[in-house]
């Protein structure tokens, strides 16, 4: 399916992450395979309950797929945040109802499966595997190896109880959050423990992620410019130079500009800043102005105007979102929402990593 050419974003299935998608090009989306998690149901934290029903969060899923990635090229898919137990007003499971719901639109979906899943997420993937004949992508966190006695047996288990083989499936190994101050996970760690992934070499593909953004950005100083360490791709290229301690060179994977955990916060407390992620060589831009709520949008175009004239800045012809920082320096665009942000720096980094990883790989 792919090699250690190609890139796999984890992004949240959220409109600013749909939207970039969808802005990428055609070289661009050839060269990546994401992988879209499905955030949880929002919560409502007046009335202190769920905000919607399963059947209203999961609607449109399928839809807005469709629009962001379209037909003819693969996809991960994971429900790893919809509850145990939740089922469609037809008593259908989630997972069924969205596959389907993307089957009627030839959109090209590998159900996720965790080794945590329950009995009935494995049922609806066995499902699927059946109807589509494209296996099951496996996603096994470095937390596994201490709750699983035997990591092997428990995904031979897993592949059983969908239908699926690893020759026709897709191993994620998948580190999560690293702290800013370095990876607590050193190179030679992290070798020990691809070493100790079952059947490595069998695998269609075989994927490392991890990121070090951190959850939020409250602890940088306003009217500034930070530096963030890429402590994932960091990691990435250390391991890629080991190539003969390991038996197979993963592909790179992250959380684009995310980090794992989704977040929700109370709106009524909420007081987000006018700031851009800008990703570059080994590390993040976080420019970043005073708060939305007492100073306004009009901000980001002062933001703008900074990030064009740093020499991190990529120009506007290198992504949909590089090109909107540009026009709204210049005040051609307005400032847009902070979903409008959320776009503008997926979309650069999306095409930054897939640049990145074609130079490191010599693709």
């Amino acid at each position: 399916m792919f090699g250690r050419e190609h890139y796999v974003p984890i992004l949240k299935g959220r409109e600013g992450e749909y939207g970039a998608l969808q802005t990428l090009a055609l070289s661009t989306r050839q060269a990546l395979t994401p992988l879209i998690e499905i955030p949880p149901i929002p919560w409502d934290f007046v009335e202190e309950r769920p905000a919607k029903t399963v059947d209203q969060h999961l609607k449109k899923v399928g839809q807005r797929i469709d629009r962001a990635w379209g037909t003819g090229r693969r996809l991960f898919l994971d429900l790893l945040w919809i509850p145990d137990g939740e089922h469609m007003a037809d008593g259908s499971h989630p997972l069924s109802h969205v596959f389907e719901s993307l089957r009627t639109r030839y959109v090209e979906a590998v159900p996720v499966v965790g080794l945590l899943r329950g009995d009935e997420y494995l049922q609806a993937c066995r499902t699927i595997v059946d109807q589509d004949d494209r296996g099951v992508c496996v996603r096994i966190q470095r937390e596994d190896f201490a709750d699983f006695g035997d990591v092997d047996d428990t995904v031979g288990g897993i592949l059983d109880a969908v239908g699926a083989t690893a020759q026709n499936s897709d191993l994620i190994f998948d580190l999560r959050a690293l702290p800013q101050d370095g990876p607590n996970l050193g190179v030679n760690a992290v070798i020990d423990f691809v070493n100790r992934l079952p059947r490595l070499r069998e695998w269609r593909t075989f994927t490392l992620a991890a990121t070090s953004f951190p959850p939020n950005l409250t602890g940088l100083p306003a009217s500034d410019v930070s530096c963030l360490p890429r402590q994932d791709w960091i990691l990435w290229t250390e391991l890629s130079r080991q190539n003969r301690s390991i038996p197979r060179l993963p592909t790179f994977g992250d959380y684009a500009i995310s980090h794992p955990e989704p977040a929700e916060v109370d709106p009524r407390i909420m007081r987000p800043s006018a700031s851009i992620r800008y990703t570059c060589d080994a590390a993040w831009l976080i420019l970043k102005a005073r708060n939305l709520r007492d100073h306004g949008y009009e901000q980001f175009h002062d933001v703008c105007r900074v990030l064009v004239q740093r020499p991190e800045y990529c120009g506007r012809q290198f992504s949909w979102g590089d090109q909107y920082i540009d026009d709204c320096a210049a005040e051609r665009v307005g400032t847009g929402n902070l979903t409008t942000w959320r776009k503008v720096g997926t979309s650069h980094h999306l095409a930054f990593a897939v640049h990145q990883v074609a130079n490191e790989t010599g693709s």
